[in-house]
C-alpha cells in the first residue's frame, strides 16, 4: 500500500477537468438546451397563421405541446452537461410532440414540408444517443411523413406525383442521420484510437471511463489500472522498433483478454497502458478510498501474469499499479470535480505502478491512504 499521490495546482485541475471529449458534449447539451425553445416559437408562429390549428381543441393541443418546451429546454440547461446519452423519454418526448404539432395544420401540404424538422433532431440522436433510438426515431418519422403524403393527396389540392416528391425528399432527409451516424462514428473511433494496437488512446479511455461510471450500479468500483512495460527500451535499441511494435501489439491483446468484457483497455503512452475494470463485488458501505479488496488484488496480479509469456521470442514483463474510483462518490459530484476525481485516481495508480517498478519490476502495487 502506498501514501498519497501528492498536491494537485488548481490552474491543472481546471484543465484536467475539461477534456475535448467534455466539452464537446457539453455543447452538445447547452445546444439541445437552446434548440427546444426554438421549435416552440417557430411552432408558435405557424399556430397564428392562417395554415395552423383551427378548431380551439387543436389550438390547446398546440399551446401544451409549445409550452411543454419551457420545463424540459430549462432541464437540458441544467442537466445537459451531465448527460452522457440523451435520455429515450426526450426522444419520445420530441418525436411525438413535434408530431402532434404538424397534425393539428389546417394545410396538410406545409405540415409535410415541416417535416424536415425531425432531421434536426435525428443528427442530435446520431451523435447523442444509441443505435436502437435512432432507428425507432427513423421508423416513427417515416411513418408520420407517410400519413402525412397521404393526407395531402386526400386533400386534393396537390398531384399524386407533387406529393410523391415531397414526400420522397422528407424520407431522404430525416433518414440521412443514419449515414451521418455511421460517419460520425468512424469520426470518433479514429480520434479516439491508438492505430498501433487497436486500443483506445487517452482521449478514448477519458470518454469510455465516463460512461463505464455512468452505467455502473450504486455500490459498485472501478479499478484503475497502469502498467508499464520493464526495461522496453532496450527492446526497441537490441531488437529494433518493428519488434518493439510487435511487443506492443501484442501486449495490448493479452491485457483485453485478461480483464473482463466491458471493461476499458488503452494505450495512454509508448509503453504504458490503462485499464478500468468493474468491481461488481465492492462494499459500498466500506471506506471508499479503501483499495485492497480481493478483486483488485487477484485483477492486478491476473493483468501482471498475462503480460509475460517465456516462449516468446521476446519476452517482457511489466509493472502494474492500481487504484479505486468509488461509483458513488463520483456521482454525488458536479460535473468538475468528477473529472478531477478520475485523474487524481489514475495519478494514484500511476504512483503505485512507478513503486512497484522501483523494487524491481514484474510485479504489481495497490494505492490506498
Amino acid at each position: 500500500m502506498l501514501g498519497k499521490a501528492g498536491w494537485i495546482p488548481q490552474t491543472l485541475r481546471r484543465r484536467m477537468a475539461q477534456n475535448p471529449a467534455e466539452r464537446l458534449e457539453r455543447r452538445v447539451g447547452f445546444g439541445i438546451a437552446v434548440l427546444v425553445p426554438i421549435f416552440a416559437v417557430i411552432g408558435a408562429v405557424i399556430m397564428f397563421s392562417n395554415e395552423g390549428p383551427a378548431s380551439p381543441a387543436r389550438k390547446i393541443l398546440c399551446t401544451v405541446v409549445l409550452l411543454s418546451t419551457l420545463p424540459v429546454g430549462a432541464w437540458w440547461w441544467i442537466r445537459g452537461r451531465d448527460v452522457i446519452r440523451m435520455p429515450g423519454w426526450f426522444v419520445f418526448y420530441a418525436d411525438i410532440g413535434v408530431a402532434m404539432v404538424l397534425f393539428t395544420f389546417v394545410d396538410r401540404g406545409l405540415a409535410l414540408h415541416a417535416t424536415v424538422l425531425f432531421a434536426v433532431i435525428g443528427i442530435y440522436i446520431s451523435y447523442f444517443s444509441r443505435r436502437s433510438v435512432l432507428r425507432a426515431h427513423s421508423i416513427f418519422v417515416s411513418a408520420v411523413i407517410v400519413i402525412l403524403a397521404v393526407a395531402t393527396y386526400v386533400e386534393g389540392e396537390h398531384d399524386a406525383l407533387s406529393v410523391t416528391a415531397q414526400a420522397l425528399v422528407g424520407l431522404v432527409v430525416v433518414n440521412s442521420v443514419i449515414a451521418f451516424r455511421a460517419v460520425i462514428k468512424a469520426q470518433l473511433d479514429l480520434a479516439n484510437t491508438d492505430s498501433l494496437t487497436g486500443l483506445l488512446n487517452r482521449r478514448g479511455f477519458e470518454t469510455r471511463v465516463d460512461r463505464l461510471l455512468t452505467e455502473s450500479n450504486p455500490g459498485e468500483a472501478v479499478a484503475v489500472f497502469v502498467v508499464d512495460l520493464d526495461r522496453f527500451k532496450s527492446v526497441n535499441d537490441t531488437c529494433g522498433h518493428a519488434a518493439g511494435d510487435s511487443v506492443l501489439r501484442s501486449t495490448a491483446e493479452r491485457l483485453s483478454g485478461a480483464v473482463p468484457a466491458g471493461s476499458c483497455v488503452a494505450r495512454t503512452g509508448g509503453e504504458e497502458f490503462t485499464l478500468a475494470v468493474v468491481d461488481p463485488n465492492a462494499d459500498s458501505t466500506a471506506d471508499p478510498e479503501f483499495a485492497g479488496s480481493t478483486f483488485v488484488e487477484s485483477m492486478a496480479e491476473r493483468i501482471s501474469a498475462s503480460i509475460y509469456e517465456k516462449a516468446d521470442r521476446i519476452s517482457v514483463t511489466g509493472s502494474v499499479g492500481a487504484a479505486v474510483l468509488p461509483v458513488e462518490r463520483w456521482r454525488q459530484m458536479n460535473t468538475e470535480d468528477a473529472a478531477e476525481m478520475v485523474h487524481t485516481v489514475l495519478l494514484k495508480a500511476d504512483t503505485a505502478m512507478y513503486e512497484a517498478k522501483r523494487s524491481g519490476g514484474n510485479q504489481s502495487r495497490i494505492f490506498s491512504d
